[in-house]
């Protein structure tokens, strides 16, 4: 069987992986770990200092890295496309830590701005898919459309949480985050050019972002942890890009493998999607999405509501039964109905830029 992909990635005669390569990658992950904490941690610093690194731009072009990292204009256009909203979404978590007044601070913070960085993360998916397309691997494209499909609503599942603090969360799955930093790590395997070589770079900041929300417990911390590496690597790459001398992986493409991982993502990609629509549809979307914390605070604050929509969505459905329909005029308290676990009663822990305030209006 001919394989119709083309990509720009060498294939054969592939970097060893040395003990050197090994501690390279752990050091790597330890920094980026660091550095996602900390911008978790302090609004403001995750505005100044992404803000200001794009001040870095002239190294990316005239700098003594300029033949070994971004090689043309749209390499350069790629990392301003991380930078530049990576800026506005601090700005909008120093708008809700420190209530600032003005216009463009209320503006930053209202629920309804959420929809930048959705929008930013559907763009940045939808832009790897179509390079995954234009390279012959039509089932990692697949996936990535999938993921643009299923990524959580904006605002219901996204929020800046009040606080000091002031994270970004947007409610995705175990299964979705999954998927994604498979699918991702697909595409990188088989997505750039030589000049560009920096897969292991790559397992190092989507392992980070992986692990790290399940190390937490929070689930729904993914995206925070995956935008906070992300510049990390593209800025290392821009300035001076160490990663073909400290941790090489040339050679460790191979066509067939990058297809097979393709195909795979997509068998993963199917159930989950299956899934997620279900959710949506019968209204337990509110409860699933979320996990510990985040959804017994939910359910404290809104489950008489969610009682509600669930029953009704039941009532509505073509195979409802009687009980359904009678459900639907006394419904129960979605944490009796759905068998979530009735733990004490805990605070609101996101009365925040978020419609979470309002699902019980939805």
């Amino acid at each position: 069987m001919t394989l119709l992909a083309t990509s720009e990635t060498v294939s054969g005669h592939p970097a060893p992986f040395t003990w050197i390569t090994a501690l390279a990658m752990i050091s790597f992950c330890a920094i980026l770990w660091a550095i996602v904490r900390y911008m978790q941690l302090h609004p403001r610093a995750s505005l100044w200092v992404w803000g200001l690194s794009i001040l870095t731009f002239p190294l990316w072009i005239w700098g003594p890295g300029r033949d070994i990292g971004l090689v043309n204009w749209f390499s350069w256009a790629k990392i301003l496309s991380v930078l530049i909203p990576l800026t506005i979404v601090g700005a909008m978590r120093v708008s809700v830590a420190e209530q600032r007044e003005g216009r463009m601070w209320r503006l930053l913070r209202h629920p309804r701005f959420l929809w930048f960085p959705y929008a930013i993360l559907f763009l940045n998916i939808a832009e790897a898919t179509l390079r995954d397309a234009q390279l012959g691997n039509y089932w990692n494209a697949a996936v990535g459309l999938g993921l643009c499909l299923t990524i959580p609503y904006s605002p219901r599942f996204w929020q800046i949480t009040a606080g000091p603090d002031a994270e970004l969360i947007a409610f995705t799955t175990v299964a979705w985050n999954f998927i994604y930093t498979s699918w991702n790590l697909c595409f990188t395997f088989g997505g750039y050019p030589p000049q560009e070589e920096h897969f292991a770079g790559s397992i190092c900041i989507l392992a980070v972002a992986e692990i790290y929300p399940l190390v937490m417990r929070r689930p729904e911390l993914y995206i925070t942890a995956r935008i906070y590496t992300l510049p990390v690597l593209m800025l290392t790459i821009g300035i001076y890009n160490i990663f073909p001398t400290v941790m090489p992986s040339h050679g460790w493409f191979d066509e067939r493998a990058w297809i097979v991982w393709g195909a795979v993502n997509f068998a993963l990609l199917v159930p989950m999607l299956f899934w997620h629509t279900w959710q949506l549809h019968t209204g337990k979307a509110f409860i699933t999405f979320r996990r510990g914390d985040a959804r017994r605070a939910f359910i404290d604050q809104h489950g008489r509501a969610l009682g509600v929509l669930v029953a009704l969505a039941r009532a509505l459905d073509a195979s409802a039964t009687v009980t359904d329909r009678r459900d639907a005029d006394n419904p129960r308290p979605a944490s009796t109905r759905d068998d979530v676990a009735k733990g004490p009663k805990t605070p609101p822990q996101v009365a925040s830029a978020s419609v979470a305030g309002r699902a019980g209006h939805a």
